[in-house]
């Protein structure tokens, strides 16, 4: 899930971009003893809320941006936002308006991958939460990359695929971080428009999800292939991936998981035909395919922005949370079960604030930040001014919910991993 968003430097890399058309396998590394899950910055075995501040001004510089780390706690999410940015900031580089999570070096604390203006940053994890001073930065040809992160070689260090100029480019983690390992490319100009990572073939390895192009009207619109390319030992390769090409045009925002408990990642999707018609379609793994389509009701006054999953309940069963964009950023978020059968098709919950502009839900994230193997609704509230706030709703019940912000404005809500 993604919000939308209208050299050498202190602290970090620079690394250039040349990798090859397919899959590149590079030696394994030492197997690591202990990595964190994917959001546990701190390493005490609880998700924690991260999210980016695209519009957080640093020593001056205006939208200089920043990443901010609230702790996960077993009765609620630390208050104290702990933000880390870069050592030498640049304005108007919005660091942190795209992120990704995982223990890149496997060290025990996960890391997060952050967009900025043509590059990306590495921030380390510790037990007092991200650091800055060591941050590696790696020159990137696209300021605003998708970016799905997973073990895709199953080597206890976790990757990360991010769109790259007319392909997509794999980092792969070792002792000593994220380095690039490859490429994909299919011949489309797009290629990894939008990325999402599960295991949709149930082979216990992670799966890379992408689509070819995004619309940006008036642009013309043709169909567009879903690319599934599975995870092996030597990592994401197009030798044995597979295709599936829409009947609807326009694919705007995916999520995989498992939302039916048969241990294979589902496939759900915001889809539009020239600018209209929106809906939201899951599609159940068939492991080498998917299954028909099958249509949410989200109402038709408005439409589905974006879309994020995870176990609210601890059935096994992924749920589903879905932005709603409306009229004068009067937003709103939906929740809908997992089942056997799929997604329901009827939301379970609504989630807003009767506030003006408060834009609701604009990034969504599911996540155990409380560490009962329940995920916990985040919902990010980035309102029109820059201050924004987060909501977190313990297993997505509504009377429990927690307000995170800030004291300074940053853009807080616009953004969180996927």
């Amino acid at each position: 899930m993604r919000g939308t968003f209208k050299g050498m430097r202190k602290g970090g890399l620079v690394v250039a971009v040349a990798v090859g058309l397919a899959g590149v396998a590079v030696p394994a590394e030492a197997k690591p003893v202990r990595p964190a899950v994917a959001g546990d910055v701190n390493g005490d075995g609880r998700v924690d809320v991260i999210a980016g501040l695209p519009l957080l001004k640093v020593k001056g510089k205006s939208d200089a941006g920043g990443v901010v780390v609230y702790f996960g706690g077993a009765k609620q999410v630390s208050t104290q936002g702990r933000v880390v940015t870069l050592a030498a900031p640049v304005a108007r580089e919005n660091l942190g308006r795209v992120l990704a999570s995982g223990d890149f070096d496997a060290d025990g604390y996960a890391d997060v991958l952050a967009s900025a203006r043509k590059k990306l940053v590495v921030f380390r994890g510790s037990p007092t939460g991200l650091r800055g001073a060591d941050a590696k930065v790696l020159s990137w040809p696209v300021t605003e990359p998708a970016m799905a992160a997973a073990d895709f070689d199953g080597d206890g260090y976790g990757d990360v695929a991010v769109t790259g100029s007319e392909r997509i480019v794999v980092l792969r983690g070792g002792r000593s971080g994220l380095r690039v390992a490859g490429g994909l490319a299919n011949g489309a100009p797009r290629f990894g428009a939008d990325l999402a990572a599960g295991d949709v073939n149930g082979d216990g390895r992670p799966d890379l999800v992408a689509t070819e192009h995004r619309v940006a009207l008036p642009d013309p619109v043709g169909p567009q292939r879903i690319t599934v390319v599975p995870g092996s030992r030597a990592g994401l390769s197009l030798t044995r991936a597979w295709s599936i090409t829409p009947t609807e045009r326009a694919a705007r925002d995916l999520a995989v998981a498992d939302v039916n408990g048969d241990h294979r990642a589902d496939l759900v999707r915001i889809t539009s035909t020239e600018g209209e018609n929106f809906r939201v379609l899951v599609q159940l793994s068939q492991g080498n395919g998917f299954a028909p389509a099958r249509t949410v009701a989200t109402g038709d006054d408005y439409y589905p922005a974006n879309v994020a999953l995870g176990d609210i309940t601890g059935d096994g069963r992924a749920d589903l949370a879905v932005h709603i964009s409306a009229e004068g950023d009067h937003d709103w978020a939906l929740l809908y079960a997992g089942t056997a059968t799929g997604v329901g098709a009827q939301p379970i919950r609504r989630y807003a604030h009767d506030t003006y502009e408060t834009r609701y839900g604009t990034s969504l994230r599911l996540a155990d930040v409380r560490g009962d193997r329940r995920a916990d609704v985040i919902a990010g509230l980035p309102g029109v001014y820059g201050a924004g706030a987060l909501e977190v709703l313990p297993s997505g019940a509504p009377g429990g919910a927690q307000r995170l912000g800030l004291k300074t404005p940053g853009g807080l809500g616009l953004s969180q991993p996927s």
